[in-house]
């Protein structure tokens, strides 16, 4: 559609071409086999593949496989409608209740993504007082006109300032009154929490950080919650199924009660090799979400064949703990040789380890040139990371072998002299 040189579409389009012919945009690449696996096919040959989140390797499991397919079957590729409607279906309830188990919480409720579930939870939160206001109405107790639906005034959201790009939008959309906090800094929210005016209060914290790697300080934060009679609610994307002496994640890692926890958000992404989030925590908070957060109400559920599959997938992760202990070892091994091998890892502890470059175009071109040898591995820049601050974000699963991440250290040792990095 033809505008003027100022039009909006007109600026998209000359901003998209300036990125472009910059070498920034990303290449990514199409891929003509799974990308659960460590090694891919691409441009007609093999490539090491160190950025995918199948981290158990359980995406091509033949057990997993096997009950999605009998699922798909028995229920069809898609669920049909919304969970409100008509798609209500017994595997979303069973890999609910299921995961619910895992963590240690009364129940759960699941979203067709990550993303949609901190985006609906967030704001749903801020909504008990005019949904208070209207089942009072609607009892004939009392009228409306006092409280509008995005009537958040009562509400602070305490927010780790590394947190997940959905958690950031969640809070954006919560409409609250925002303080957020240095990257696990305990005295400064101690300092917010104990400055706050307002009646009620919300922290969100990631328990394991995307783009660092490294773990939040979530018992000293559990603590603050108590003392301010705070909510609190961590996402646990990447640390569920991995961390902690059975894999149930950041809080079984630090030794946290669940119950020290209003609400641990998780994916079906990672370490269960499927998509999907969910939300965990008491009976009644779930019960309430399933009425406020608009990403379930308003939004079909994950297909049939996935719920099973996923569910399935909790299970062997459960009895089969080489995986996660695997995939942590290769974790240990990379970081510590590339390290020594002169790399920053910016305080990684878990399965994501970075390596920072700092320049935007430098990290660029350590992705091209890993991409000539062979290997997948993008870099993460702004916005994902802060300006100056690019890295090659890499992941060990367990299905990576010894030899794969000795051949990607040589590649790298080399790259550091002929870039002066």
């Amino acid at each position: 559609m033809a505008g003027t040189a100022s039009s909006p579409a007109a600026r998209i389009k000359s901003l998209t071409e300036l990125v472009q012919n910059s070498g920034l945009y990303p290449n990514n690449p199409i891929v003509n086999s799974a990308t659960t696996e460590p090694v891919i096919w691409v441009d007609g040959r093999d490539h090491l593949l160190f950025c995918s989140n199948n981290l158990l390797g359980l995406s091509n499991h033949s057990e997993v496989k096997a009950t999605a397919q009998k699922a798909l079957e028995r229920y069809g590729l898609g669920s049909g409608g919304s969970r409100q409607m008509a798609a209500n279906i017994d595997v979303h309830r069973a890999l609910e209740q299921r995961i619910a188990e895992f963590v240690g919480q009364e129940d759960a409720i699941c979203f067709a993504a990550g993303y949609m579930a901190n985006v609906g939870v967030i704001p749903a939160l801020m909504k008990v007082d005019f949904l208070q206001s209207l089942a009072e109405t609607h009892l004939g107790n009392s009228s409306l006109d006092k409280l509008g639906e995005d009537d958040t005034a009562g509400w602070e959201v305490f927010s780790e300032e590394l947190n997940h790009a959905s958690v950031v939008d969640g809070v954006r959309l919560a409409k609250a009154k925002i303080s957020k906090f240095p990257h696990k800094n305990i005295k400064r929210l101690a300092e917010a929490l104990g400055m706050s005016k307002m009646p009620s209060k919300l922290i969100v914290s990631d328990g394991v950080f995307s783009m660092d790697g490294d773990i939040a300080p979530i018992p000293a934060i559990a603590d603050l919650a108590r003392e301010h009679d705070a909510m609190l609610m961590i996402d646990d994307a990447h640390g569920v199924g991995m961390l902690g002496a059975n894999g149930r994640g950041s809080l079984e890692h630090h030794g946290v009660a669940s119950t020290d926890v209003d609400l641990q958000m998780g994916t079906f992404t990672k370490a269960f090799g499927g998509v999907g989030g969910y939300v965990a925590g008491d009976k009644e908070v779930i019960d309430f979400l399933r009425i406020s957060a608009r990403t379930y109400i308003f939004s079909a559920p994950l297909p049939p064949a996935i719920a099973a599959g996923v569910t399935e997938a909790i299970d062997i992760a459960e009895r089969e703990p080489w995986r996660r202990e695997k995939a942590l070892e290769n974790a240990f091994y990379f970081r510590r040789e590339v390290e020594s091998r002169g790399y920053r890892t910016l305080g990684s502890e878990a399965h994501i380890v970075p390596t920072l470059i700092g320049d935007e175009l430098k990290a660029a071109e350590v992705t091209r040139l890993l991409r000539h040898r062979g290997i997948i591995a993008p870099h993460a820049r702004y916005p994902a990371v802060a300006l100056g601050q690019a890295r090659i974000r890499f992941v060990m699963t367990c299905q990576h072998e010894r030899e794969q991440i000795d051949f990607l250290l040589g590649c790298l040792a080399e790259m550091r002299e002929t870039l002066n990095l």
